[in-house]
């Protein structure tokens, strides 16, 4: 499995920024669309100079004398937090995922664990329209030897209302949303079914995490890290990166589908060596930005990696 089970305890931070950002962004040519094969981008490197200062509020430690990681937050309703992750420090197996559930000011006011006697990761949280809490991760039960796409619903106090698993070994899902007919988006990566390697693995449930349908992405090689945001004409974007296409070892990988998970375009971002797309969300002008990680261009080993494209994912 592809659980991340860094040696650290979990930890919440809050700032509040107090100056803005000045920086030189340079500026990325535009490519053509890609058509069966996605096309790279090249982008000149950047030279920024940012001058920011920031005050940290509160910070907040969670876990035990284990191995814990939160991977995602949200601010809630109530003005709160939810935070997931995994746990070795509690729960009833060897990693549970892990829910917590803060006040305003990140003081806990409770915490969850799901899982089985192996390992169970959670990548993604997010409050559903009901109070309750929608979670995406990974699984795998002990002595069974497969895993999959771990599903878990949850009440507003973080019951479990309903779980559910997708595929099969050393599948996962990273990133999870509530869609507009109430059922739930979910993008991770496939071993079990695709081209080859690993796969983007997109699946589409009702309200009760029923599977609606599945879609993979990818070529011959690997693909990995998933994020997904249903899109205003009521189909998604979907970021990653891909071995398989592209210009160097690894490229951004970013894939637009209709509502039923269809491709319309698939894109490709990055230089020689490695990039890999984390994040992605639809702007306000149609379009598309993108975040990750960049060892092609930038002043380091790994630099942020942002990239803005137009609605049809062409960078501009």
């Amino acid at each position: 499995m592809n659980g991340k089970f860094a040696k650290i305890g979990l930890i919440l931070i809050f700032v509040a920024t107090i100056a803005f950002v000045s920086g030189c962004i340079g500026q990325q040519p535009e490519k053509a669309p890609a058509t069966t094969t996605p096309v790279a981008t090249t982008v000149s490197s950047p030279t920024p100079t940012p001058t920011a200062s920031a005050v940290k509020k509160w910070s907040k430690t969670f876990g035990g004398s284990k191995d814990d990681e939160g991977d995602s937050v949200q601010q809630t309703s109530d003005g709160g937090y939810i935070v997931v992750g995994h746990t070795s420090s509690y729960g009833a197996g060897y990693s549970d995922v892990y829910l917590i559930k803060t006040d305003a000011s990140g003081n806990k006011v409770w915490e969850k664990t799901f899982g089985g006697g192996n390992i169970d990761v959670g990548e993604s949280v997010q409050q559903t329209s009901d109070g309750g809490y929608i979670v995406a991760g990974g699984t795998m039960p002990y002595g069974t030897g497969k895993g999959g796409v771990y599903l878990i619903k949850t009440d507003a106090s973080g019951n479990k209302v309903w779980e559910k698993t997708f595929g099969g070994k050393d599948d996962e899902g990273h990133s999870v949303q509530q869609t507009s007919d109430g059922g739930y988006i979910v993008a991770g990566i496939t071993n079990s079914y695709g081209a080859g390697g690993y796969d983007v693995y997109l699946i589409k449930t009702d309200a009760s995490g029923n599977k609606v349908w599945e879609k993979t992405f990818g070529g011959s090689k690997d693909e990995e890290w998933s994020s997904v945001q249903q899109t205003s004409d009521g189909g998604y974007i979907i970021a990653g990166d891909t071995m398989s296409y592209g210009a160097g070892v690894s490229d951004v990988y970013l894939i637009k589908t209709d509502a039923s998970g269809n491709k319309v375009w698939e894109k490709t971002f990055g230089g020689n060596k490695g990039d890999s797309g984390k994040l992605v969300q639809q702007t306000s002008d149609g379009g598309y930005i993108v975040v990750g990680t960049t060892n092609s261009y930038g002043a380091g080993v790994l630099n942020v990696y942002l990239i803005k494209t137009d609605a049809n994912g062409n960078a501009e």
